[in-house]
């Protein structure tokens, strides 16, 4: 009896039952927890995924179109991150396309099914995971000068093979540069051309004061003689040169290429030229007709006592005094301005590279694209900071097929070096040379514009890659990817950015 007693009132068996119980909603608690966490892990990896292909879309566009290969690299880019088998989930989808309101915007979502380990036992075989994201490029206003070699080994086929000129290249790939920053959305794009020698043809884009009236050339003795515009080859015949009819002349010719005047606010000889470039050299403008200092000379290769001319390789020479002087004059620089179309900007494009002449002196080419995108010197007037309150981001893009090709018989901006003796420093010729460049080029960024430097069929890029703003803005192109370069630059003017 008192066995049965004290079996009826011993409750420590309840423990086993409690026990039972509550095995289940702790089963479902943790296995809940761990396949969550996993879920989310998945969540994680198809943001990046998404992330990665909207970025690759929108990159891979042309301004506001969005094509069929668009949609296969950002498909592309969101596989390679988040290839089949991705934490063993099923179903995974991935759609991209333009934003209706914007068509700079792209808007895409990605979603898949991750399956469970422990709660499919309560009858959950997956737990569905999604994502959204969304790219665009913001845009400011960007005034963009493009500062292009267009020397004589311009004319020649890239070494590493093929029929087309490198000219031809450029021509054919500048348009990736327009292509990519097009769209009914943008801000206002506007580009300037400097076609660059061994000399710029300026004087279109400048005022008759900006040009002197007498100056000094080379005599048959070797010495210096004054020629006044009045007696140049652009004399209209009627006394101009006094009221600007000459000089008026020599700008709208074609061939206003200049002599670079002497360098600005340093102490030196006033005709020489010092190894560096300063802001004044970029923004001193003349205060009148009879500021000399601040006036360029007229690049005049008839003005210079000659004794026979000939013609090599399409490159005009002249005997002046004890050697044959080289000449030639690329064709004319234009100010920034807005091109409405492609066609409107290859044309732009096609006359900037028409005359492809001459020796490679980066430092001229440089200095001219500061002038030209300068807010405070020659075209002050039309470089604002700011238009409708929109802030203009600045960018000068340099293309060259080269290294520094200077020399003493050829007459170039500086005159003819090696008779004429303007610069100094003790540097050799191609040092000095490489001195202003450098100099032209940190000068830049100090202004606050961003440089993008393509080296072309380049093997040595010493003497200008240092000159990019930063390693991701220079880039090496064999010519057979001009286009996609340009396009790559345009992006990365454009500011491409995840919204989402």
């Amino acid at each position: 009896m008192t066995f049965w007693k004290a079996f009826a009132d011993d409750t420590s068996a309840n423990v086993i039952a409690i026990s039972v119980a509550l095995f289940v909603p702790i089963v479902a608690l943790v296995g809940a927890a761990l396949d969550m966490s996993v879920a989310y892990t998945t969540q994680a990896k198809l943001q990046n995924a998404c992330d990665a292909g909207v970025l690759a879309g929108r990159q891979s566009m042309d301004g506001g179109r969005f094509l069929n290969r668009d949609r296969t690299e950002a498909e592309n880019y969101f596989e390679f991150n988040f290839p089949d088998g991705t934490h063993n989930a099923t179903n995974i989808q991935f759609a991209i396309d333009q934003d209706e309101d914007d068509d700079l915007e792209l808007v895409a979502s990605a979603s898949a099914d991750q399956p469970t380990a422990l709660m499919r036992i309560f009858g959950y075989d997956a737990i569905p995971v999604s994502v959204e994201c969304t790219a665009r490029r913001d845009q400011f206003d960007s005034d963009i000068v493009l500062v292009l070699d267009v020397t004589g080994s311009m004319a020649n086929a890239p070494s590493g093979g093929g029929s087309d000129a490198k000219i031809e290249l450029l021509r054919e790939g500048a348009r990736g540069l327009y292509r990519a920053l097009e769209g009914d959305n943008l801000g206002t794009i506007r580009y300037s051309f400097v076609p660059y020698s061994h000399t710029v043809n300026p004087a279109s884009s400048l005022r008759n004061r900006d040009i002197i009236r007498e100056q000094t050339y080379i005599s048959d003795s070797g010495g210096n003689k004054l020629v006044h515009i009045n007696e140049s080859q652009w004399n209209i015949g009627n006394g101009g040169g006094n009221t600007g009819g000459n000089t008026q002349n020599f700008r709208t010719s074609g061939i206003g290429c200049i002599e670079e005047r002497p360098s600005r606010g340093e102490d030196h000889d006033p005709a020489e030229y010092t190894d560096t470039i300063t802001l004044q050299d970029v923004d001193d403008t003349p205060a009148n007709a009879n500021d000399r200092d601040n006036q360029f000379g007229r690049y005049d290769p008839l003005a210079h006592d000659r004794r026979g001319s000939a013609v090599s390789g399409g490159v005009q020479y002249y005997y002046v005094h004890d050697r044959w002087m080289q000449t030639g004059c690329p064709a004319e620089a234009k100010k920034l301005a807005e091109y409405s179309s492609e066609t409107a900007f290859d044309t732009a494009v096609d006359e900037a590279t028409a005359r492809v002449t001459g020796g490679t002196y980066h430092d001229i080419g440089m200095l001219w694209g500061l002038r030209f995108i300068s807010r405070d010197g020659f075209f002050a007037a039309d470089n604002p900071a700011t238009r409708d309150g929109i802030a203009v981001n600045q960018h000068i893009i340099f293309m060259t097929d080269g290294k520094l090709d200077t020399g003493s018989s050829l007459y170039s901006a500086y005159g003819v070096e090696g008779i004429q003796g303007r610069t100094n420093g003790g540097w050799t010729l191609d040092g000095f040379h490489i001195s202003r460049f450098e100099s032209a080029c940190n000068l830049a960024k100090s202004m606050g514009v961003t440089v993008w430097v393509i080296a072309l069929d380049v093997s040595d890029t010493d003497d200008i890659r240092p000159c990019a703003t930063t390693d991701e803005n220079f880039y090496i192109s064999d010519g057979s990817d001009l286009e996609a370069v340009f396009a790559e630059i345009g992006n990365g003017i454009g500011y491409l950015r995840l919204t989402k």
